[in-house]
Protein backbone atom coordinates (compact mmCIF):
# COMPACT_ATOMS: atom_id res chain seq x y z
CA UNK A 1 0.00 0.00 0.00
CA UNK A 2 1.55 3.21 -1.01
CA UNK A 3 1.70 6.13 1.97
CA UNK A 4 0.40 9.36 0.65
CA UNK A 5 2.37 12.46 1.22
CA UNK A 6 -0.21 13.18 4.26
CA UNK A 7 0.47 11.08 6.23
CA UNK A 8 3.88 12.50 6.65
CA UNK A 9 4.46 15.05 9.41
CA UNK A 10 4.84 18.19 7.47
CA UNK A 11 8.27 19.43 6.20
CA UNK A 12 8.07 22.86 6.30
CA UNK A 13 10.23 24.84 9.00
CA UNK A 14 7.18 27.09 9.32
CA UNK A 15 4.51 24.44 9.74
CA UNK A 16 2.14 25.24 12.92
CA UNK A 17 2.77 22.46 16.15
CA UNK A 18 -0.21 20.58 15.97
CA UNK A 19 -1.32 17.12 17.91
CA UNK A 20 -1.66 15.55 14.98
CA UNK A 21 1.44 16.14 13.16
CA UNK A 22 3.25 14.93 16.38
CA UNK A 23 1.43 12.32 16.68
CA UNK A 24 3.08 11.48 13.25
CA UNK A 25 6.43 12.41 14.04
CA UNK A 26 5.81 9.70 17.33
CA UNK A 27 4.69 7.15 14.34
CA UNK A 28 7.11 7.24 11.84
CA UNK A 29 9.74 7.55 14.30
CA UNK A 30 9.06 4.47 16.04
CA UNK A 31 8.76 3.08 12.46
CA UNK A 32 12.59 4.11 11.68
CA UNK A 33 13.65 3.31 14.69
CA UNK A 34 12.29 -0.65 13.99
CA UNK A 35 14.32 -0.35 10.48
CA UNK A 36 17.64 0.61 13.25
CA UNK A 37 16.76 -2.51 14.76
CA UNK A 38 16.31 -4.65 12.03
CA UNK A 39 19.65 -3.05 10.43
CA UNK A 40 21.30 -4.60 13.47
CA UNK A 41 19.84 -7.95 13.40
CA UNK A 42 20.78 -7.71 9.75
CA UNK A 43 24.52 -6.92 10.40
CA UNK A 44 24.99 -8.50 13.77
CA UNK A 45 28.39 -9.58 13.79
CA UNK A 46 29.51 -6.74 11.18
CA UNK A 47 29.66 -3.52 13.57
CA UNK A 48 31.09 -1.22 11.00
CA UNK A 49 28.51 -2.38 8.46
CA UNK A 50 25.92 -2.43 11.02
CA UNK A 51 26.79 1.71 11.82
CA UNK A 52 26.56 2.61 8.49
CA UNK A 53 23.41 1.27 7.55
CA UNK A 54 21.35 2.61 11.00
CA UNK A 55 23.39 5.94 10.18
CA UNK A 56 21.78 6.06 6.56
CA UNK A 57 18.52 5.13 7.72
CA UNK A 58 18.48 7.47 10.46
CA UNK A 59 19.30 10.00 7.38
CA UNK A 60 16.81 9.59 5.57
CA UNK A 61 14.01 9.12 8.25
CA UNK A 62 14.98 12.36 9.77
CA UNK A 63 14.47 13.92 5.89
CA UNK A 64 10.99 12.81 5.82
CA UNK A 65 10.09 14.21 8.80
CA UNK A 66 11.42 17.71 8.77
CA UNK A 67 14.32 17.22 10.74
CA UNK A 68 17.34 19.17 9.28
CA UNK A 69 21.31 19.57 10.62
CA UNK A 70 20.98 23.58 10.44
CA UNK A 71 18.33 25.98 11.19
CA UNK A 72 16.08 26.15 7.41
CA UNK A 73 14.72 29.65 8.41
CA UNK A 74 18.10 30.95 8.10
CA UNK A 75 20.39 30.97 4.86
CA UNK A 76 22.20 27.77 4.36
CA UNK A 77 25.69 27.61 7.02
CA UNK A 78 29.02 27.64 4.80
CA UNK A 79 31.12 25.01 5.65
CA UNK A 80 33.32 27.19 7.89
CA UNK A 81 30.48 27.77 10.32
CA UNK A 82 29.54 24.36 10.30
CA UNK A 83 33.39 23.34 11.05
CA UNK A 84 33.25 25.35 13.98
CA UNK A 85 30.09 24.46 15.37
CA UNK A 86 31.38 20.70 14.89
CA UNK A 87 34.55 21.82 16.66
CA UNK A 88 32.66 23.24 19.95
CA UNK A 89 30.61 19.97 19.98
CA UNK A 90 33.46 18.01 19.51
CA UNK A 91 35.54 19.91 22.11
CA UNK A 92 32.49 19.63 24.88
CA UNK A 93 32.11 15.86 24.00
CA UNK A 94 36.24 15.27 24.58
CA UNK A 95 36.18 17.66 27.66
CA UNK A 96 33.36 15.63 29.57
CA UNK A 97 35.54 11.82 28.19
CA UNK A 98 38.16 13.54 30.05
CA UNK A 99 36.93 14.76 32.90
CA UNK A 100 35.75 11.45 33.72
CA UNK A 101 39.04 10.01 33.00
CA UNK A 102 40.71 12.27 35.11
CA UNK A 103 38.53 12.16 38.37
CA UNK A 104 38.14 8.24 37.83
CA UNK A 105 42.01 8.19 38.16
CA UNK A 106 42.19 10.65 40.48
CA UNK A 107 39.96 8.62 42.64
CA UNK A 108 41.97 5.57 42.00
CA UNK A 109 39.03 4.33 40.26
CA UNK A 110 40.49 3.48 37.21
CA UNK A 111 44.62 3.20 36.85
CA UNK A 112 46.94 2.91 33.10
CA UNK A 113 48.60 -0.30 32.23
CA UNK A 114 51.38 -0.01 29.62
CA UNK A 115 50.41 -0.85 26.23
CA UNK A 116 50.87 -0.21 22.37
CA UNK A 117 48.92 2.35 20.92
CA UNK A 118 46.85 1.27 17.91
CA UNK A 119 46.36 3.21 15.02
CA UNK A 120 43.96 1.03 13.33
CA UNK A 121 41.72 0.87 16.81
CA UNK A 122 41.76 4.62 16.55
CA UNK A 123 40.52 5.11 13.08
CA UNK A 124 37.96 2.64 12.94
CA UNK A 125 36.76 3.31 16.39
CA UNK A 126 36.41 7.29 15.07
CA UNK A 127 34.29 6.15 12.43
CA UNK A 128 31.71 3.70 14.29
CA UNK A 129 31.19 6.47 16.89
CA UNK A 130 30.07 9.24 14.37
CA UNK A 131 27.83 6.71 12.15
CA UNK A 132 26.77 5.55 15.79
CA UNK A 133 26.26 9.72 16.85
CA UNK A 134 24.83 10.17 13.72
CA UNK A 135 22.14 7.47 14.40
CA UNK A 136 21.39 8.21 17.94
CA UNK A 137 21.44 12.23 17.21
CA UNK A 138 18.84 11.97 14.39
CA UNK A 139 16.21 9.86 15.98
CA UNK A 140 17.07 9.94 19.74
CA UNK A 141 17.14 13.95 19.87
CA UNK A 142 16.13 15.45 16.51
CA UNK A 143 12.75 12.96 16.44
CA UNK A 144 11.68 14.00 20.42
CA UNK A 145 12.91 17.37 19.44
CA UNK A 146 10.69 17.79 16.73
CA UNK A 147 7.50 15.77 18.65
CA UNK A 148 7.96 17.83 21.67
CA UNK A 149 6.84 21.28 19.83
CA UNK A 150 3.77 22.03 22.14
CA UNK A 151 6.00 21.42 25.42
CA UNK A 152 7.91 23.76 27.69
CA UNK A 153 11.45 23.65 26.91
CA UNK A 154 12.28 21.90 30.05
CA UNK A 155 9.48 19.37 29.26
CA UNK A 156 11.65 18.85 26.10
CA UNK A 157 14.65 17.96 27.69
CA UNK A 158 13.31 15.51 29.76
CA UNK A 159 11.88 13.64 26.89
CA UNK A 160 15.24 13.59 25.22
CA UNK A 161 16.42 11.98 28.64
CA UNK A 162 13.77 9.63 28.66
CA UNK A 163 14.20 8.90 25.60
CA UNK A 164 18.14 7.93 25.47
CA UNK A 165 17.12 5.87 28.80
CA UNK A 166 14.54 3.57 26.62
CA UNK A 167 16.64 3.28 23.64
CA UNK A 168 19.68 1.51 26.49
CA UNK A 169 16.58 -0.54 28.01
CA UNK A 170 15.76 -1.78 25.35
CA UNK A 171 19.21 -2.61 24.29
CA UNK A 172 20.04 -4.46 27.92
CA UNK A 173 16.42 -5.65 28.74
CA UNK A 174 17.17 -3.73 32.62
CA UNK A 175 17.38 -1.02 34.25
CA UNK A 176 20.76 -0.16 35.69
CA UNK A 177 23.15 2.18 36.40
CA UNK A 178 23.77 3.19 32.99
CA UNK A 179 20.05 3.62 32.46
CA UNK A 180 20.68 6.79 34.62
CA UNK A 181 23.97 7.66 33.14
CA UNK A 182 21.97 7.24 29.73
CA UNK A 183 18.98 9.71 30.60
CA UNK A 184 21.33 12.40 31.92
CA UNK A 185 23.67 12.37 28.67
CA UNK A 186 20.61 12.27 27.00
CA UNK A 187 19.76 15.74 28.11
CA UNK A 188 23.26 17.43 28.02
CA UNK A 189 23.29 16.53 24.32
CA UNK A 190 19.61 17.83 23.80
CA UNK A 191 20.47 20.98 25.09
CA UNK A 192 23.22 20.91 22.64
CA UNK A 193 20.90 20.87 19.53
CA UNK A 194 18.86 22.87 21.21
CA UNK A 195 21.65 25.36 21.33
CA UNK A 196 22.87 24.78 18.13
CA UNK A 197 19.55 24.78 16.10
CA UNK A 198 20.54 21.70 14.61
CA UNK A 199 22.70 18.48 14.46
CA UNK A 200 26.26 19.51 14.07
CA UNK A 201 27.25 20.63 17.53
CA UNK A 202 25.31 17.36 19.15
CA UNK A 203 27.19 14.87 16.39
CA UNK A 204 30.52 15.61 17.38
CA UNK A 205 29.75 16.35 21.20
CA UNK A 206 28.27 12.20 20.84
CA UNK A 207 30.79 11.07 18.56
CA UNK A 208 33.88 12.44 20.79
CA UNK A 209 32.38 11.30 23.88
CA UNK A 210 32.25 7.68 22.62
CA UNK A 211 35.46 7.80 21.02
CA UNK A 212 37.57 8.89 23.92
CA UNK A 213 35.46 6.94 26.18
CA UNK A 214 36.14 3.61 23.97
CA UNK A 215 38.59 3.18 21.56
CA UNK A 216 40.80 5.71 22.72
CA UNK A 217 41.13 4.80 26.49
CA UNK A 218 40.69 1.38 25.69
CA UNK A 219 43.96 0.65 24.11
CA UNK A 220 44.07 2.62 21.02
CA UNK A 221 45.65 5.60 22.78
CA UNK A 222 45.95 4.42 26.57
CA UNK A 223 44.94 1.63 28.20
CA UNK A 224 42.73 2.39 31.31
CA UNK A 225 41.12 0.53 33.07
CA UNK A 226 38.40 1.13 35.19
CA UNK A 227 37.20 -0.40 38.19
CA UNK A 228 33.37 -0.31 36.47
CA UNK A 229 32.76 0.33 32.60
CA UNK A 230 34.26 3.89 31.69
CA UNK A 231 31.51 6.81 32.05
CA UNK A 232 29.29 4.49 34.44
CA UNK A 233 30.82 4.83 37.98
CA UNK A 234 30.16 8.16 40.29
CA UNK A 235 32.66 10.09 38.37
CA UNK A 236 30.64 9.30 35.14
CA UNK A 237 27.68 10.20 37.26
CA UNK A 238 29.24 13.29 38.50
CA UNK A 239 30.56 15.10 34.94
CA UNK A 240 27.21 14.01 33.06
CA UNK A 241 24.77 15.60 36.06
CA UNK A 242 27.08 18.40 35.57
CA UNK A 243 26.64 18.75 31.89
CA UNK A 244 23.24 18.11 31.75
CA UNK A 245 22.92 21.05 34.32
CA UNK A 246 25.72 23.12 32.36
CA UNK A 247 24.20 22.92 28.64
CA UNK A 248 20.58 23.05 29.28
CA UNK A 249 21.58 26.53 31.02
CA UNK A 250 23.45 27.43 28.22
CA UNK A 251 20.42 26.43 25.34
CA UNK A 252 18.19 28.02 27.62
CA UNK A 253 19.72 31.75 26.55
CA UNK A 254 18.78 31.37 22.94
CA UNK A 255 15.12 30.52 21.52
CA UNK A 256 14.97 26.73 19.83
CA UNK A 257 13.69 27.16 16.01
CA UNK A 258 11.20 24.49 17.02
CA UNK A 259 9.50 27.14 19.20
CA UNK A 260 8.40 30.32 16.99
CA UNK A 261 6.91 33.09 19.31
CA UNK A 262 3.14 32.11 19.63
Amino acid sequence: MKVGASALPAAEPDAPATVADTAKVVLWGLVFWGGEQLAAAVFERNATAMAAAQAAVAEWGAGRMGIAWSDRRGPPPTWAAIGHRAAIGAGLGFGSAAAVVGVALATRAAVVVPGEPSLGVLIVGLFVAALGAVRDELLLRGVVIRATRLLPFGATLVACGLAAAAARFGAEGRVNFMTALEALRGVALGAIWLRDRGAWMACAANTAWTWTTGPVTGGGLLDVRFAEAAGTGPAGFVVLAIAAAASSVWAMRVRSPSRPAR
